[in-house]
This record gives C-alpha cells, sequence and structure tokens, in this order.
C-alpha cells in the first residue's frame, strides 16, 4: 500500500521539484542584469586674483618726501606697513618700490584683464600741503607697465592659470617730480574682470 501511494505521488513531487529549480535559475538570471549610470560633474567658470599684501584687494599707499638735506633723500625703496597697515615708504624720482605679489587662478581659456582704479587718477596726493600738490607714478605687474587711464591702470592677460603659475610682482614706478617734503598718499583697489 505505501508502494502504490509513493508510486502515484512520485511524478506529482518530480514535477514540483522540477518547477521549483526553473524557478530559481530565472531569478539568479534575472540578477545579474547591468545597469549603466551617467554622472555630469559641471565645473564653474573661476577667475581669481590673490595679492600677498592685501586680503581684500585693498591699499592705501602713504609716502614721504624727505628734504634734501636728509641722508635718505634718495629714498630707500622699502615698502613696509605700519600698525594701520598702511604702506610707508620713500618717494624719490624715478624710484621703483616694489609692493609684493600677486597671484593669479583661471579656468578660463579667453581674456582677461587685471584693473586697479586709482583713487588720486594715478598720482600721490599731498596729505599736509593746502596746495593739491601731486606725484605721477605708474603701476607695474610682473614686466609690464601701466599709467592711469580714466582713473585706473589696466593690464590685458589671456588663458589658464594655477596654483604651478609665476607669481606678478607688482612695484610703484615714481615719475620725475618736484615737490616739497611732506607725506603724500593714495588708494588702491585692485580687481579682476572676465572679457
Amino acid at each position: 500500500m505505501k508502494l502504490k501511494r509513493f508510486l502515484a505521488l512520485g511524478p506529482l513531487l518530480f514535477l514540483t521539484l522540477g518547477v521549483f529549480v526553473h524557478s530559481v535559475q530565472a531569478q539568479a538570471k534575472n540578477s545579474s542584469q547591468s545597469i549603466t549610470i551617467q554622472i555630469v560633474a559641471y565645473v564653474p567658470p573661476t577667475l581669481r586674483l590673490d595679492l600677498d599684501f592685501s586680503r581684500d584687494g585693498s591699499l592705501q599707499l602713504s609716502g614721504k618726501v624727505r628734504g634734501e638735506e636728509s641722508p635718505d633723500s634718495r629714498g630707500s625703496q622699502a615698502f613696509l606697513k605700519d600698525a594701520a597697515g598702511h604702506s610707508v615708504f620713500d618717494i624719490s624720482s624715478g624710484a621703483t618700490i616694489p609692493i609684493g605679489n600677486a597671484s593669479l587662478f583661471s579656468n578660463l581659456p579667453g581674456f582677461y584683464s587685471i584693473v586697479v582704479f586709482s583713487a588720486n587718477g594715478g598720482f600721490l596726493r599731498s596729505r599736509t600741503s593746502e596746495s593739491d600738490v601731486l606725484i605721477p607714478y605708474q603701476l607695474m605687474l610682473g614686466d609690464r607697465l601701466s599709467s592711469a587711464r580714466q582713473g585706473s591702470f589696466s593690464f590685458a592677460l589671456g588663458g589658464k592659470a594655477g596654483k604651478n603659475s609665476p607669481d606678478f610682482p607688482v612695484a610703484l614706478s615714481i615719475g620725475e617730480f618736484q615737490a616739497a617734503q611732506g607725506d603724500y598718499s593714495d588708494s588702491l583697489s585692485f580687481s579682476v574682470i572676465a572679457g
């Protein structure tokens, strides 16, 4: 009796086992599907000017013309900062006064300009004289020399620049002048503009 019952259930067990194996194989095939993910990254255009002599892009120039009897009347050509953060230097005709370095970062392939606005239009103005005495100067950026036009110095540059790009030395080039001894000043504001 048990043998008849086993023989009767045998085909049913075989059929059930076959369906189970087929189901496991189908699941294994479905779980090995490949998925393609596309990653798109956006790098924004960047144009930045860093100055080792100013954190905010501005600079207050404060120089002194010494009397002819002074032993330092030729100018030490040193550029220092006082406790208030103002520059202090001696002014003499034909002197070149180093200020510091400018570094540029750009991922733009095109052209851009470094523009430096002068509050006095490219002149050091007397702070002690009642008359309006002006001392002309030019601004140097690297090996380029610029005179102020409409109150600003401008330097045209272009191409990409990064961490390994050379810095641009910045300096004042004082013109010939005849001015009484005293204190002279100007304010500069540095910016970089694309295009």
